[in-house]
């Protein structure tokens, strides 16, 4: 079924990375009535020729992507890196996501003009946001921390060399992990292979997602598209009986209100780096480092430095527990100069950074931040969707990389309206299996196959987990076997014929957590230099 047909429900997916394009495929291949004509082999490989919809259910669907390509973070910019600019810094608000990027404004004439004949106005009288942080942060040595296996939805074969598209290496030092240029190309094949383009409008920025007030129960999607051919930007908007929002995590930096950043960052610019924008070890030369945060991030670009800096230096909160315990003794580990969190920092008198115990390290070269990403929706409206940003204390005031996403069953549906859902905001080291699990249960559940437990059910489990993890990221967190407890919790909401097994098998979760094990067996050999960057390619 192409873009232009308009026969079943309409749905707007907004962010066409991974996520974004196993929620395409998926409702791609629901039917009316809610089944799936998704078939298996008894492998578990997807049966391609068995698999047709011959009655689908979602009968007009438009990704919508704000770059130039698809992909998300896989699509990766090895040249160019989104970085905080000097603007933004002396706002003294750079750890606030309503600065980093504010609601892109709807120009002056504009009138919900239809997709056919868009408001057209010169890219130039656009008012822009400093920064759109629509660049990935992913770099060349990027490997993966999570095995083959999982690293792909149920629609991309475990032995993709078996299908002539790509060339899976035996015997490689990061077996059974994956880079990034493997992971880029089995999506990008996937996208190929089920000519998935043809669903995507790129280069279109989604600006504002609002609920219809004309009784009609449908979404207005307010849509900036930029040809920069032309220089032009077209304004239009489109109705839509659902919306999935997958854009992602990992577009706005967070880094932590500092005093002297933002004059330091003034002195020497480049010279305070979040993890988002490293692209090569080189920059780490002779020079004296200190690396704020040891999340996964701030460990894997600390594996290259080693060798080459002069010093490394980890600020780090004592006793901090880490998502894998690994990272915390890595970030101890012999050579590290390991300090509590950062008091402030001084460029001018010595580059002199201080610390919370009173210590400080003078001749500081570089300010390397792994300290997360901000959840940031600013199409998304709370009067209409119910969904706001949670801090820890219960506040909704300045969002840090803790934050919850509010307002959320299962870290899926709109509790106050289930035709908005996400994928994505589940966290997990089976990412992609999540995106799937998470894909199917919202065709179930829009298709009329499944429905959701009333509202009163829906916030006692919201209460009962808050109980759990407190009003924090953790709230969205199943790591390893509590994310086989979130699926067996959840699966009554798949499709009738859909199994779960199908879209996630976790006979082989013991795989995954032994691979934890060459993640850190890599890090010290990789910090040690007994082993080349290049030996992972």
């Amino acid at each position: 079924m192409t873009q232009g047909e308009k026969s079943g429900t309409s749905v707007a997916i907004i962010g066409a990375g991974a996520a974004g394009l196993t929620g395409l495929f998926e409702l791609l291949h629901t039917k009316k009535g809610g089944s799936t004509s998704l078939k298996y082999n008894s492998d578990g490989s997807l049966d391609e020729q068995s698999s047709i919809n011959d009655d689908p259910a979602f009968g007009d669907i438009v990704v919508f992507e704000q770059s130039e390509k698809v992909g998300g973070v896989w699509n990766p910019s090895f040249d160019e890196a989104d970085v905080i600019p000097q603007e933004l810094f002396d706002t003294e608000r750079y750890d606030d996501p309503t600065v980093l990027r504010p609601k892109t404004k709807i120009p002056d004439g504009f009138s919900n003009q239809p997709y056919a004949e868009p408001l057209k106005i010169p890219i130039s009288e656009s008012v822009e946001a400093p920064i759109k942080w629509n660049r990935s942060g992913i770099y060349k040595s990027l490997f993966s921390n999570v095995a083959r296996r999982y690293l792909r939805n149920s629609f991309i074969p475990l032995n993709p060399n078996e299908e002539g598209k790509s060339s899976s290496k035996k015997n490689r030092p990061i077996d059974p992990f994956i880079t990034n240029f493997e992971v880029t190309d089995q999506l990008l094949t996937f996208v190929e292979k089920y000519s998935l383009l043809q669903y995507v409008r790129t280069n279109s920025e989604v600006v504002d997602v609002k609920k219809s007030t004309d009784g009609l129960d449908q979404w207005i999607v307010t849509v900036r598209e930029t040809d920069t051919k032309t220089g032009i930007d077209k304004w239009y908007s489109q109705r839509f009986d659902k919306v999935v929002v997958s854009n992602g995590h990992y577009s706005i930096p967070h880094i932590p209100r500092i005093e002297g950043l933002s004059k330091w960052n003034k002195s020497a610019p480049g010279s305070i780096l979040h993890s988002k924008a490293f692209r090569d070890e080189s920059i780490f030369k002779n020079k004296r480092v200190v690396f704020i945060g040891t999340g996964l991030s701030g460990i894997d670009i600390l594996q290259y430095a080693f060798p080459l800096a002069k010093e490394v230096i980890v600020a780090r909160t004592p006793g901090k527990k880490e998502i894998f315990e690994w990272l915390g003794r890595a970030a101890c580990s012999e050579g590290i100069v390991v300090k509590p969190r950062i008091s402030s920092v001084d460029y001018e008198n010595g580059k002199t950074v201080k610390f919370v115990d009173g210590t400080e390290i003078q001749d500081v070269d570089l300010l390397v931040f792994s300290t997360g990403y901000h959840w940031r929706y600013p199409f998304l409206n709370e009067d209409d969707t119910g969904i706001s940003i949670i801090n820890e204390d219960g506040s909704k005031k300045i969002a840090t990389h803790t934050s919850l996403v509010d307002g959320l069953f299962k870290s899926t549906f709109s509790n106050k309206d289930p035709s908005l859902a996400f994928i994505g905001v589940l966290m997990t080291q089976f990412k992609w299996p999540s995106f799937e699990f998470e894909a199917a249960i919202i065709a179930a559940v829009w298709s009329g196959d499944a429905k959701l437990p009333p509202l009163e059910k829906r916030l006692e489990e919201h209460k009962k987990r808050l109980a759990e993890t407190g009003t924090n990221l953790g709230y969205h967190f199943f790591p390893d076997h509590e994310f086989v407890r979130y699926v067996n919790d959840a699966k009554y909401l798949l499709p009738a014929n859909r199994r779960s097994e199908d879209i996630f098998d976790p006979t082989y979760i013991d795989e995954q957590l032994e691979s934890v094990k060459v993640a850190e067996k890599l890090f010290h050999e990789l910090k040690e230099n007994t082993i080349s960057v290049h030996e992972t390619e």
